[in-house]
């Protein structure tokens, strides 16, 4: 008997430790605040009638997400057997200034997917980031930061099709020596459609030593399963050691509406210098052939620890007169003025 209790107990051992080296689950994290000044000059005439007419104004505040946003998340793989893995990400964003829930107040609003991994590639459904998301990010030294001339200008417009997309069902192709495609098919779920709400995307990227380039698509349909928002980026980057430069264009326009046509172009430059590192970045936005939108963006991130960096940003943007466009930084109304803005911003962001 006794010999049978520990034959048991060494089997509920084995199968444990078994279970540990096939199944794992990883909690991690981000936390980045800064301080930001934003002055805005003349023409920020879409203020309250009380304000109208100000030459200038200028206002201070604590925000979150500089270089990356806050979040805290879990990711987890299970070993199937045979190359095949289970995977999961359920990935919460939050606003570290004044602890308010990220995306709209969703409990996992920046991920929450679950799926399969293994020779064939990657299937995986749930809310996930677009295709097209990835292009942008091979060609932003900035790492889609809130300074960015590639956020401001390409990400965050049409943000509905490019960032995030609920009810997605997502392929990623095996890495082909360097090279990867991804398609994407988020499901309206109208109705009596099955076109309506759709969102589809795509994207060919190569990754392999120094150099990171892609091309990406995405489409979206309304409700009524008219396409509504379509956009298209080309974009890489290239580290040669001393530096690294970045070029992307971007062009987004509603079929279903004449005259809603976005085109954007930025180029960019990174240089290490020990632990402090110098970005730059330089870029333009045409709306609809006449608003036009120039945007400048210069700062240094300095590595404190393998997990926590300090950085300060410069963001300088002018419009034309045409424009209604917002410029980067805090302190203004909902995006619309005709207004010239600099901002400087100063923080910390700490990994886990």
């Amino acid at each position: 008997m006794n010999k049978k209790l520990v034959a048991l107990a060494v089997s509920a051992i084995a199968a444990g430790a078994a279970s540990a080296q096939t199944a794992n689950v990883t909690l991690y994290g981000v936390v980045d605040t800064y301080l930001i000044n934003t002055r805005v000059g003349s023409g920020w005439s879409t203020l309250t009638p009380a304000r109208v007419g100000v030459a200038s104004t200028s206002v201070s505040a604590l925000d979150a997400g500089g270089l990356s946003g806050s979040r805290w998340g879990l990711r987890g793989a299970e070993s199937l057997g045979g190359g095949l893995n289970a995977v999961f990400t359920l990935e919460n964003g939050f606003d570290s200034s004044n602890a308010a829930l990220g995306q709209g107040g969703l409990l996992f609003g920046r991920q929450a997917y679950v799926g399969l991994t293994g020779g064939f590639g990657a299937l995986t459904v749930g809310r996930q980031y677009a295709p097209i998301f990835y292009t942008g990010a091979d060609s932003d030294l900035d790492g889609y930061s809130n300074f960015s001339v590639v956020t401001n200008h390409m990400l965050l417009q049409s943000a509905g099709t490019q960032l995030r997309i609920n009810n997605a069902i997502n392929y990623k192709t095996p890495n082909m020596g360097g090279l990867t495609a991804n398609v994407q098919w988020a499901l309206g779920e109208v109705a009596g459609t099955t076109s309506g709400g759709r969102v589809f995307g795509a994207n060919l990227a190569y990754n392999n030593g120094p150099i990171n380039a892609g091309i990406g698509y995405a489409d979206g349909k309304s409700a009524a399963g008219v396409s509504n928002a379509r956009s298209w980026m080309l974009g890489g980057s290239f580290n040669a050691g001393v530096a690294s430069i970045s070029a992307d264009y971007w062009q987004w326009k509603n079929p279903a509406v004449a005259n809603t046509t976005r085109k954007s172009w930025a180029v960019g430059a990174s240089v290490p210098l020990g632990a402090f590192s110098v970005i730059a970045q330089a870029g333009q936005l045409k709306v609809d052939g006449g608003a036009k939108q120039t945007l400048f963006n210069l700062g240094g991130n300095y590595t404190l620890s393998k997990r926590t960096d300090a950085y300060v940003r410069f963001i300088s943007g002018s419009n034309n007169s045409s424009s209604n466009l917002d410029v980067p930084g805090v302190g203004g109304p909902a995006p619309s003025y005709d207004a010239d803005k600099r901002s400087f911003a100063v923080g910390m962001r700490h990994r886990f």
